[in-house]
């Protein structure tokens, strides 16, 4: 088994980090251990604090766990109202998300759309025992690309409009955007976002087994609604894959890998499920990578949890310097407040062949010559000084975007 011990004992010199650190040890470690980690720490390294909660994904995680322990009394009383102020909004919101899903799945099989549900809902509960636990901004969908256009117009009848295209993905919006702010963060958003992502028809060879997602799709009762969903194999082969692409991007919410932990922990004892994904991972390319890799630091996070089964043939497809990164900078990127770091440059450049091409790609990624996306947008009939502030919000981020890029 491949040495954890570069991280896992790092010493944190700052009350912030060492207070991230307990939060993450919250999801592994006893009781008491908690605890006594916990109480160490001031209402300002709590403040300090709050925003990563927010933003990896794992502040309400964090309230379902203490509650789970009864050690709720180690939080400050302001933080504990504001985590389960955000619980109880973030209800209401997966409620109505929900909803939409259903709605837009029904309207989906009168069409006649070959389609399934992707990540969301379909986690539950492999991967959280309840869904107001997560934090989910919108709803995917699995479309067979000969029924995207169809699914489009589906789409247009919920006020959903085709709002970007990238590669298999369509990316529809319908409603408002609505001016940034965290505080409102899991409450009912003015704007939502369904993402289409295209299956194209079934090729020959390896191909084949790929391209069949869909065929292997299983219909699910999912809080008392049978909704078209991946196969289990395809499910926890699909999260792995998608962790691993944020992987190799600015951001990483650390919930995705507590969510991947939870999925394998529910398919420890059998044998069976490991040796199907084991062939599944075979006929995606870096797929078998993802998984390996995306396990290695799980388990730096959070202790031994994979089974034999797993840990096996998906460390054999990491190479020693994919390792080494992982070791070395893995924890550190999943602990950064948001947007991130540059350290996925790094590992980038590992599972590259052509050199010459990575070159070109890693000085775009570092300083892009492109205008960072639209976060505010005008309404009709606003007044005045409504939209100098709306101005000012999207120059505060343009300016947030350079200087990330800069240092």
């Amino acid at each position: 088994m491949i040495s954890l011990h570069a991280t896992s004992e790092m010493k944190i010199p700052n009350r912030p980090e060492r207070l991230k650190e307990a939060v993450i040890a919250t999801f592994s470690k006893p009781a008491f251990e908690i605890g006594e980690r916990l109480v160490e720490f001031y209402e300002e390294d709590w403040r300090k604090a709050l925003y990563w909660l927010d933003v990896s994904g794992l502040s309400l995680y964090f309230l379902d766990r203490l509650s789970l322990l009864g050690l709720q009394c180690c939080l400050p009383e302001f933080v504990l109202e504001r985590l389960q102020q955000n619980l109880d909004d973030n209800r209401i919101r997966t409620a109505a998300l929900f909803q939409e899903t259903v709605e837009i799945t029904q309207a989906f099989q009168q069409r006649g759309i070959s389609f399934a549900v992707l990540k969301g809902f379909t986690l539950t509960p492999d991967s959280v025992s309840d869904s107001a636990l997560r934090y989910q901004t919108d709803i995917d969908f699995l479309i067979a690309a000969k029924d995207a256009t169809t699914a489009l117009y589906c789409l247009n009848d919920f006020g959903y409009m085709l709002h970007a295209v990238s590669g298999k993905t369509w990316e529809c919006k319908a409603g408002v955007l609505g001016t940034p702010d965290i505080r409102n963060l899991y409450k009912v958003h003015t704007q939502r976002s369904v993402e289409l992502h295209l299956q194209p028809a079934c090729g020959n060879g390896g191909e084949q087994i790929q391209q069949n997602r869909l065929t292997r799709a299983q219909c699910r009762s999912i809080q008392g609604v049978i909704l078209p969903a991946l196969a289990p194999n395809d499910l926890l082969l699909q999260q792995a894959v998608h962790l691993f692409k944020h992987l190799c991007h600015e951001h990483t919410r650390a919930s995705w890998m507590l969510e991947f932990r939870q999925h394998v922990l529910a398919r420890n004892n059998n044998p069976e499920f490991w040796y199907d994904l084991e062939l599944l991972a075979s006929t995606e390319a870096q797929s078998a990578i993802a998984v390996g890799a995306v396990t290695l630091l799980a388990t730096q996070m959070f202790g031994n949890f994979a089974p034999e089964g797993l840990w096996r043939w998906s460390m054999g497809q990491l190479s020693a310097p994919v390792c080494l990164w992982i070791e070395m900078y893995g924890r550190r990127a999943l602990l950064t407040d948001f947007p991130g770091s540059k350290l996925y440059l790094l590992l980038r450049a590992q599972l590259k062949t052509n050199l010459a091409s990575e070159s070109v790609s890693s000085r775009r990624l570092i300083f892009p010559f492109h205008m960072p996306p639209q976060i505010t947008q005008p309404e009709a009939g606003e007044r005045i000084l409504s939209r100098l502030r709306g101005h000012r919000i999207q120059a505060g981020f343009v300016f947030f975007r350079l200087r990330f890029h800069l240092v």
